[in-house]
């Protein structure tokens, strides 16, 4: 899947030139009151994911608040639109209007989910887009990186005094359990402001009884992969590598050894790059298909219907781990992205007896877990460890819990 080209490098500096629009944006904040019963929208996934799941709650409050979604494209606010809210562009001067007079603003990445010019003195809720496996925001060196700027005197202290700068305008940011919470307290520079309120993007994988879900699930890769039968799915879900190819990208003879291991177990391997992902995945066949975010947007609603995930530094693990199915973590760079991004967690007892670091590991790992019983029930064990570690509400209302949080700081903020 193609990239924008985007890495933190270039944005970071993108943000530094930006300097003087958010200076005169803090002018005008200033002097804009704000509505309390206004709440802005606005995700770089679109009108999905947490964004969406909190958004509808809000709309289920007893006393709900207008919600306007900040849309960056004409497809996402056609989208907006027939989900119910209203619709502003969000890159133009109605989109920093919008942003300046909300007394709330749900982002799910950064600012620039919003007008990033307009944010000061809302109430902000960050839902980001993922528990933390790799380090976040302050606590990486590749993620307050200048590129060439880097090295000029005082700009790394300049890029952290920003990234700080900005977070600590956050006023809530759930997570899913209390493992997360002291690596989102240091990466956005928070305390109290993180939360133990569930995930709003992952209330879908609690929702209803498993047979049902993996019933809607397989409908819904059905509907993508074809007519499934009994046929196996496994997902492979590799993270974004900042730009750089993603280096566990099968060879022409690993693509050769996945189809052969496709046609044992009458399974279909299930590509699904990250949004941002640089890599050539052009093989594809009757049992290896490409199911790219833009085909399908959401990961969450899929998880109940896939028999094995491979995946590395992904939060996707954390997600799917709700669902008590293998897991094997493929992770070839491992000792580089330790030194490069860096990793909050203990990676190989993360991954028990699933860390992995070659495509012929991971084939050979997955036969022994369709093969073996008793292989295949340690394997389920550690999987439903993880998903007690990671998930401290499991009754699909957290995004009830993180709206009904959210509207009492805007009470707090501005008054009943």
């Amino acid at each position: 899947m193609a990239a924008d080209g985007f890495s933190f490098a270039a944005g970071n500096l993108r943000q530094l030139l930006s300097a003087p629009r958010y200076l005169l944006g803090g002018l005008r904040a200033r002097r804009t009151d704000r509505d309390r019963n206004t709440w802005v929208f606005g995700s770089a996934f679109g009108v999905a994911d947490g964004g969406r799941a909190f958004a509808d709650a809000a709309l289920a409050l007893p006393d709900p608040p207008r919600v306007v979604w900040l849309a960056g494209s004409d497809e996402e606010a056609a989208d907006a639109a027939a989900a119910g809210y209203d619709v502003v562009e969000r890159d133009g001067s109605a989109g920093l209007d919008a942003t300046l007079s909300a007394g709330l603003i749900a982002i799910t990445h950064g600012f620039g989910d919003v007008n990033r010019f307009g944010v000061s003195g809302a109430v902000i809720v960050q839902l980001w887009h993922g528990a933390p496996l790799k380090r976040l925001h302050a606590d990486s060196p590749a993620v307050v990186g200048a590129g060439p700027l880097g090295r000029v005197p005082g700009m790394p202290a300049l890029m952290r005094w920003a990234y700080r700068r900005g977070s600590q305008r956050i006023s809530l940011l759930p997570v899913s359990s209390p493992f997360f919470q002291p690596f989102m307290r240091s990466a956005f520079h928070l305390t109290d402001q993180v939360r133990v309120l569930g995930e709003p993007r992952t209330d879908v994988l609690f929702t209803g009884d498993p047979a049902s879900a993996i019933a809607a699930s397989r409908a819904l890769l059905s509907r993508h992969l074809g007519e499934l039968g009994d046929r196996r799915i496994v997902l492979f879900a590799p993270t974004w590598r900042d730009g750089r190819p993603d280096p566990s990208i099968p060879t022409p003879r690993e693509w050769e050894a996945i189809e052969a291991f496709c046609s044992r177990h009458d399974a279909i391997m299930v590509i699904r790059p990250h949004p941002l992902g640089v890599g050539a995945y052009q093989h594809t066949s009757d049992r290896v298909r490409l199911l790219s975010p833009a085909m399908q947007r959401e990961s969450m609603p899929l998880l109940w219907g896939v028999s094995a995930l491979i995946a590395d530094y992904s939060s996707i693990l954390i997600d799917y781990a709700a669902t008590g199915r293998p897991i094997v973590l493929l992770a070839p760079d491992l000792d580089h992205y330790r030194r490069t991004r860096g990793l909050y967690v203990d990676y190989p007892a993360l991954a028990g007896e699933g860390l992995c670091t070659t495509w012929e590991q991971t084939l050979a790992k997955l036969d022994r877990l369709f093969t073996d019983p008793v292989r295949l029930a340690a394997s389920v064990q550690h999987s439903y460890e993880l998903a007690r570690l990671f998930h401290t509400y499991t009754d699909g209302r957290s995004a009830q819990r993180v709206a009904e949080a959210a509207a009492a700081l805007v009470r707090e903020r501005f008054g009943s």
